[in-house]
């Protein structure tokens, strides 16, 4: 007996798009004035999408506030940036999430605090995410100590 194919939601691909085409964005040095504008259009627009998928979860909500932090961080927003990663932190711990996304959130954290100069906080969010990925069942913990480590040279 053949299985009944699941249908995939509308927006599915869409979020996918979204998040990827934000990421050439991010992968950018320096962005002008309608870059910066298209990449908070393109991490926003992922973010709701994603939310209206009903298989959504904990994870790809964490990941979607994680990309928004990102995203403002790279514009110079570090006010912003830490909005989302505090939104994040608390997201991940309320949902017992692996240490892997509790450790970006705060890897979000330090980057938005090294933007706005708060190198000792920065410091502290560091120590954080390290203490995090230690709890990690996730194969990429090396991606997040190579981020933590380019962080640590902005200190």
């Amino acid at each position: 007996m053949a299985q009944k194919k699941q249908a995939i939601h509308p927006f599915k691909e869409a979020a996918k798009q979204t998040f990827n085409d934000a990421w050439k964005l991010l992968n950018k040095k320096k962005l002008n004035k309608e870059e910066k504008i298209t990449l908070l259009n393109l991490v926003h627009t992922s973010f709701y999408l994603w939310q209206q998928i009903p298989e959504c979860n904990a994870t790809n909500i964490s990941i979607s506030l994680w990309q928004i932090s990102r995203a403002y961080a790279h514009i110079g927003d570090g006010s912003n940036a830490l909005l989302f990663a505090e939104q994040n932190i608390k997201l991940s711990k309320e949902n017992n999430l692996d240490g892997f996304y509790i450790a970006y959130a705060y890897e979000s954290a330090a980057r938005a605090d090294i933007i706005s100069k708060n190198n000792t906080k920065a410091d502290t969010q560091i120590n954080l995410a390290l203490k995090a990925i230690r709890t990690s069942n996730e194969e990429h913990s090396e991606i997040l100590l190579s981020d933590i480590n380019s962080l640590k040279n902005l200190l």
